[in-house]
């Protein structure tokens, strides 16, 4: 499961975070992950993307990752999956009861103290086999 922050990583190409989440998002286009995306995620990529990039433009990426990852599902029993979680922030802890009920191995995020009571192990991109760590410029 890719958490939001890892997409607008590379949309936004924002520094130095953009190259790892890319090199991840290049292994699930390669087709050596299966990358799984929470609808929630989907519709606020659609929200804070069309606010930087114009409605057009966050339209068409969205529509490039909807032919590159999955997209779980989200039901009532979900949410109060949620409602349960030792996670505090609801929007993480939506992530992770669709990532338990879609039996994702891990969540990829950069937001990793949030998901630390996470019932689903939580890796930063870098952390994940096949993805490079880039050193900061000095």
């Amino acid at each position: 499961m890719v958490d939001t922050n890892v997409i607008l990583d590379v949309w936004l190409a924002r520094e130095p975070h953009w190259i790892e989440s890319a090199q991840l998002v290049g292994q699930i286009e390669e087709g050596k992950l299966t990358g799984y995306l929470c609808p929630t995620t989907v519709t606020a990529l659609h929200y804070l993307g069309k606010k930087v990039l114009g409605e057009k433009n966050a339209r068409a990426l969205l529509s490039e990752l909807l032919d590159l990852f999955e997209v779980a599902t989200l039901t009532p029993a979900i949410f109060r999956d949620a409602l349960n979680s030792s996670i505090v922030d609801f929007e993480d802890a939506v992530i992770e009861a669709v990532s338990i009920a879609t039996e994702v191995d891990l969540i990829a995020t950069r937001n990793l103290k949030d998901f630390r009571k996470s019932r689903i192990e939580a890796k930063s991109p870098s952390q994940i086999p096949g993805v490079v760590t880039v050193a900061e410029p000095v």
